[in-house]
């Protein structure tokens, strides 16, 4: 695989609702059963109340706060939205020629309950894919995650409001500061068509604190096809 041939037609069918309604760069999730009408997708998640939209006029990236309170996969992160949660599967179209299909994935908030240090942020997924890059950014008021097609990401995502891109550091070794609060994590998937379907189940984080070293897997069911 190539990871420098960034290029190429993409085309999404995806399989996720949405918690709220939204405005996104080029699909909506709804409540409802709507699904995504072009190339990129966004999940949401919020509380009962309204979602707000984002103030930066050149972006059209739907946004919610997190919620206050998110299950807990373990005594010191809490995700946001949770794991293996309703909307948690997604049908991504792989094309014949792609050299890699390449993805930024960034569908959750995470927040740490003390103080602690990354150690790697990874996806657990098949043969064919590839995590080339992964780090971690303060979440704005109103964040944003979903998926986007291509590398490097556009900049009418860079610069949303709803993301702090250039905010941004490597996973390892990123320290998560409670007092921040939520963190968006952000990876570089590159996906092979060639070995037919390959799949990713979760993001994985290893970190440590003064009590040791711990992992924590947030669930999520993505698959790359070229049969979505």
């Amino acid at each position: 695989m190539s990871p420098r041939k960034h290029t190429r037609r993409y085309r999404w069918t995806a399989v996720i609702g949405s918690v709220a309604s939204c405005a996104l760069l080029s699909g909506c999730f709804g409540s409802g059963d709507s699904q995504p009408t072009a190339a990129h997708h966004t999940r949401h998640h919020s509380r009962a109340t309204e979602p707000t939209q984002p103030t930066d006029p050149t972006s059209t990236v739907g946004t919610s706060p997190p919620p206050t309170t998110a299950p807990a996969s373990s005594s010191l992160l809490r995700f946001s939205p949770p794991s293996n949660g309703k909307h948690s599967h997604a049908c991504l179209a792989l094309h014949a020629g792609d050299d890699p299909a390449e993805f930024l994935y960034y569908p959750v908030l995470v927040k740490a309950t003390s103080a602690v240090d990354l150690d790697s942020v990874t996806t657990v997924h098949t043969d064919g894919v590839v995590v080339a890059g992964s780090w971690v950014a303060p979440a704005p008021q109103t964040p944003s995650t979903g998926t986007l097609p291509g590398w490097p990401p556009a900049k009418i995502f860079t610069q949303s409001s709803s993301v702090q891109w250039s905010q941004r550091v490597s996973a390892a070794g990123a320290a998560l500061d409670p007092a921040q609060g939520w963190y968006n994590v952000f990876l570089r998937i590159q996906v092979d068509p060639t070995p037919g379907d390959s799949t990713m189940s979760g993001v994985q984080l290893t970190y440590h604190d003064a009590s040791g070293s711990h992992t924590d897997t947030w669930v999520d069911h993505v698959t790359f096809s070229m049969s979505c």
